[in-house]
């Protein structure tokens, strides 16, 4: 197993095809599909396999899974995409996947290893996320990182019977100490 990033509780590492499962279970996980899922709908097996390898083989994008490593488990995923080295910019995502695991700062410890990369690696300038604007626990996450709020997506996806907004988050290089 090739690991690209550890940090105290979690490490990052390649998504691999052998990631299909995991992700086909938590893309129909209805506590997790309304915060990462723009609709909701069940998928198959075929569905999933078909949007991971779209994933796998984009161009301009990474793809890691987070594993807890006192568990050995994977338990979310997150990545880059639209990665745009002329105008030193991404757009990233995470996905905490697995309930038992909320709350106990792995979301934050992957984004900062996220960012680290980002900004010392890659030595991009900014870095942005789109959240759904009811994700309340995310946005406090993100803020808490340093992201910044700078634009808001209105009604971008109707749930339960109303039109939900989403929000632009981003961080620039010289924000990130």
């Amino acid at each position: 197993m090739a690991l690209l990033f550890r940090g105290e509780k979690v490490r990052l590492r390649k998504m691999t095809g052998d990631d299909v499962k995991d992700f086909h279970r938590w893309q129909n996980d209805m506590d997790i599909a309304p915060l990462i899922n723009p609709f909701i709908d069940l998928q198959s097996i075929e569905d999933v396999q078909e949007t991971f390898k779209g994933m796998l083989s984009a161009e301009h994008r990474k793809n890691y899974i987070i594993e807890h490593i006192e568990d050995n488990i994977a338990i979310g995923y997150m990545g880059l995409f639209n990665i745009n080295h002329y105008q030193k910019n991404a757009e990233c995502y995470i996905a905490l996947c697995e309930n038992q695991y909320r709350g106990m700062g792995l979301g934050s410890e992957s984004m900062k290893l996220l960012m680290d990369y980002v900004f010392s690696e890659l030595n991009l300038h900014r870095l942005s996320l789109r959240v759904f604007a009811d994700n309340n626990h995310a946005i406090r996450m993100y803020k808490n990182l340093g992201f910044s709020q700078e634009g808001r997506l209105r009604e971008m996806r109707y749930r339960k019977g109303n039109w939900q907004d989403s929000l632009i988050m981003s961080i620039l290089q010289r924000e990130y100490e």
